[in-house]
């Protein structure tokens, strides 16, 4: 890691006069190399880290996103899927969408929470179910989809751009 003084390069660690080993340096390495975000399954079989920010963020209320999450809704973050490293064995389940694509959800085969999805439409994308992440305090959705679908008993942030049905694809 390099520093800039007066237009000179130096090591950060010359830089901030730190020649042996610091718990100091160690916090600034270690926050380089920090993930943009993680999270787990309930039981902790499956875990995963994300090293990037999500690319969309979503809420989908149609029947089988209610079906698979047993709520009103899911609540998505999409991110790039090489850019999420998973660790433990998942399970899944493949299904139809009303448009003829399929989607994939996994989900922890011990204690079954919904953790990913993917769909061949979209196949360098990964969506990850926002209630699994370690820290979700950063999700925010940008859209709300199969919004006439949605029971009267899931109120939801007026201030996101809802669409009656998916709408289509961003070019």
């Amino acid at each position: 890691m390099l520093c800039i003084i007066a237009n000179h390069f130096l090591p950060l660690k010359t830089a901030l006069g730190l020649n042996r080993k610091s718990r100091f340096l160690e916090n600034i390495v270690d926050l380089e190399n920090k993930p943009f975000a993680s999270g787990s399954c309930l039981c902790g079989a499956v875990r995963y880290t994300i090293t990037s920010q999500p690319v969309r963020m979503g809420q989908c209320h149609c029947d089988d996103c209610r079906k698979s999450t047993g709520t009103g809704h899911s609540s998505n973050a999409f991110f790039n899927r090489d850019d999420v490293k998973i660790e433990g064995e998942v399970s899944s389940f493949e299904s139809t969408t009303d448009t003829g694509s399929k989607i994939t959800r996994y989900f922890c085969p011990s204690c079954g929470s919904r953790l990913f999805g993917t769909s061949n439409v979209v196949v360098d994308a990964i969506s990850v179910s926002a209630g699994t992440l370690d820290d979700s305090s950063w999700f925010k959705p940008n859209a709300i989809v199969y919004n006439k679908r949605k029971p009267k008993w899931d109120f939801m942030d007026k201030s996101v751009p809802a669409f009656e049905e998916m709408p289509p694809p961003q070019k």
